[in-house]
Order: structure tokens, then C-alpha cells, then sequence
């Protein structure tokens, strides 16, 4: 079977679930590739506009949520679906179909879930398209459109999400979580062991996720010391000059804290078994990554996609949304002085209704490709 996974170049919240299915299909002897959504449809100028628009938003979490609650209408769906309907953009999306021919069509991006459907419909191409939720317990009302083959995702709260906001129940379907196979396979070495091969010592450990972007800020550094702990702090992610310069600072201020900064890494896993608790604005795929993992994780700039993490966070009580550095700080203060909550909170973790797997999203997918043509015989 041949199929293509379409991304949106903002952030690695939609990259990442396209890599890790092509690599399941691939793996099992079919044929995936993955592609940018605005590079099929011929519009170099909006995958330019919505990576550093994102940037920007990222820096500014407070007006990210004002902007995107603003655009997150169905006027807006209206409008980005016809901009996909010009000829330019359908001439390219025609010449990209007839050159890989895929049986069906991914789109990890709600934008991919509005404008392709009628954009095939309109060339005379009859293919399924899904949109995978990347954003898991929710999905834009933006997002929402009843010509969708399938939409999927993850976890009951997002199914339920999706059909109070309009997406037909019909279309809507639980799928397991697209985890990469490095994270999935991975056999946890002991946290003693996983801190001694990372250079990281055997103490208290904060893992900050700075995500694909790499922006954050110190503060929840300065309140830690401020409260006279030193515990050790790791910092991975790619660094955007800003926060790498506040992080500089405050380590010019306080050399003696154990603050490491590895950057991006290819083994997340190995620093979410070496932490005690994660910190960052976390995406969907740390988050998950996490909660696989059985590590506790606090949120701290609730971006508007992911708003409904904090309902899931209150019904499963697996971790926190908080924006306020000093209650961050209270959250791993007492988890510090009583680490058997830790241990209560991974028995949590062990209950949760989320499957995990790539390969099993991968027959989800065959199946309802295979039911798609069924019906048109």
C-alpha cells in the first residue's frame, strides 16, 4: 500500500507522527513518504509564514492564545479551504499526485484535513484522506470538516472534543498514539545508571523541555534557589539565542548549580528516565513521550491547542498545567520531600486508556483504506 503523510513546518508536533507512521509502513514492506502540506500545494510563502509565525507565537504565549482563539472560527476553515481551491495550488497538488500516486493521504495538521479533501474532490481524485489530531485531546474548530474520511485521535477526551465541536461521530475514531520505535523499544536501565551514562548526577532532576523550537526562560531557576535548593537541572531541545543567553546569565549568577544543557538530542528517552519531573510547554509528543515513560510532567505555558490537556490532567491526575512559577516550584518542592508520589502518580500513568504504538496505528489506517474502496465497488 502506498500512502503519504502531509505535515505543517510548525513546530515538531506534526513532524514527528508523520516520520514515526512512514516508518511503520515502510518497515512492514509498504511505501510512505512524507511530505509538507505547503510544498505539495505549491505555496512556499505559507510554509515560510507558519514556521516563524510559530516562532514568534512561542515567544509570546499569552498572545498566542488570544490570536489563535480569534482565528479558530469557521470562517476561517471557509477561507483556507478555497485558498486550497485556486488553480495555482491545484495544478501543483495534481502534478505531486500523479508523481507519487499514494492510495491515501494523511494529514497530521488540521490545515491538511480542510483543504485537501475538497481540493481532490475538485481534480476528480477519489483517495481517502484522514487527519490525525496532533494536538490529542482536542482539535480546532477551525479544524472540523465532515468530508474527512476518518478523523483520528488518541485518547477518548479528543474523540469527545472533535464531536461536541461538529466533526460527524461517524468520521471521528480512537487511534493509538504514533510513538517513534527508539521510545517504544526502549528498555530502561535504571535511573542510577541512565544518570551515570549521561554525565548527570544521582540527585533530584528537572528535565526541561525546550521542544523543537528551544524557547523558554530561567525563572523557575531563580525561584528554586530562591527557596535555597539545588537541585540539578537538564535542558535539552534546540536553544534559540534568547533563552540560551538568559540561561547564560543565570548560570553566570549561580555557577554552582548542576545545570546541564545538551541540546538536541536523539535520546529522549534516556533524559525523561534519568529526570524525576518534566517542565517545558511541552507538546503533544513530550507530553506523550512522558506519560509513556511514567514521568510526572508539568505544563507551563498552556498554549490555546492544548487547553484540553488540562481537563485530561484533572480527570487522570498523571500531571499539572500551571503557569505560575512559584506553584511550579511548590509541585516538585513536595515531590522532593516525599519521592513515594512519584511512585503513586506511575501507578496512575499504568492505568491510562492510551495504546501506544505505531504499528498498530499503521493497521488502523490499512483497514479503513481497505473499507474506503470496499464501498466503491
Amino acid at each position: 500500500m502506498r500512502g503519504a503523510m502531509l505535515y505543517v513546518n510548525a513546530g515538531k508536533g506534526h513532524y514527528i507522527p508523520a516520520v514515526a507512521l512512514a516508518e511503520s509502513f515502510n518497515n512492514a514492506g509498504h511505501s510512505a513518504i512524507v511530505e509538507d502540506l505547503f510544498i505539495v500545494m505549491g505555496t512556499p510563502f505559507w510554509e515560510w509564514f507558519c514556521k516563524y509565525d510559530w516562532r514568534f507565537l512561542l515567544h509570546h504565549p499569552r498572545l498566542e492564545g488570544v490570536v489563535h482563539s480569534f482565528t479558530d472560527t469557521s470562517l476561517s476553515a471557509f477561507l483556507i479551504k478555497n485558498q486550497g481551491l485556486t488553480k495555482a495550488h491545484l495544478s501543483s497538488l495534481k502534478a505531486w499526485y500523479v508523481k507519487y500516486k499514494p492510495e491515501f493521504i494523511i494529514s497530521t495538521n488540521f490545515l491538511g484535513g480542510i483543504i485537501l479533501p475538497p481540493a481532490l474532490k475538485k481534480l476528480g481524485i477519489d483517495i481517502p484522506v484522514f487527519q490525525y489530531a496532533a494536538d490529542v485531546f482536542d482539535t480546532p474548530r477551525s479544524g472540523i470538516c465532515k468530508d474527512l474520511t476518518k478523523m483520528y485521535l488518541p485518547t477518548e477526551i479528543g474523540c469527545r472534543n472533535a464531536i461536541r465541536k461538529g466533526q460527524p461521530e461517524e468520521t471521528v475514531s480512537l487511534c493509538p498514539f504514533p510513538l517513534q520505535s527508539y521510545i517504544k523499544n526502549y528498555k530502561p536501565a535504571g535511573q542510577k545508571e541512565i544518570r551515570e551514562k549521561l554525565g548527570l548526577k544521582d540527585k533530584f532532576t528537572i528535565l526541561f523541555a525546550l521542544g523543537g523550537e528551544g524557547i523558554g526562560h530561567p525563572d523557575f531557576l531563580y525561584k528554586m534557589v530562591d527557596r535555597g535548593y539545588n537541585w540539578q537541572i537538564v535542558a535539552i531541545g534546540g536553544m534559540s539565542k534568547s533563552t540560551n543567553a538568559a540561561f547564560d546569565k543565570f548560570c553566570r549568577e549561580f555557577p554552582y548549580v548542576d545545570f546541564h544543557r545538551p541540546g538536541f538530542v536523539n535520546n529522549v528517552n534516556e533524559y525523561l528516565e534519568a529526570c524525576d519531573i518534566q517542565i517545558g510547554k511541552a507538546g503533544a509528543n513530550a507530553l506523550m513521550e512522558s506519560i509513556y515513560l511514567h514521568r510526572p510532567c508539568i505544563i507551563s505555558d498552556i498554549l490555546y491547542a492544548a487547553r484540553a490537556t488540562k481537563a485530561f490532567f484533572a480527570e487522570n491526575e498523571v500531571g499539572w498545567c500551571e503557569d505560575k512559577v512559584s506553584k511550579q516550584v511548590s509541585i516538585a518542592e513536595s515531590y522532593f520531600n516525599n519521592h513515594s508520589l512519584l511512585d503513586d502518580m506511575a501507578s496512575r500513568y499504568a492505568r491510562l486508556p492510551i495504546e501506544f504504538s505505531s504499528d498498530a496505528f499503521m493497521e488502523l489506517i490499512i483497514k479503513d483504506t481497505d473499507e474506503f474502496y470496499a464501498k466503491k465497488k
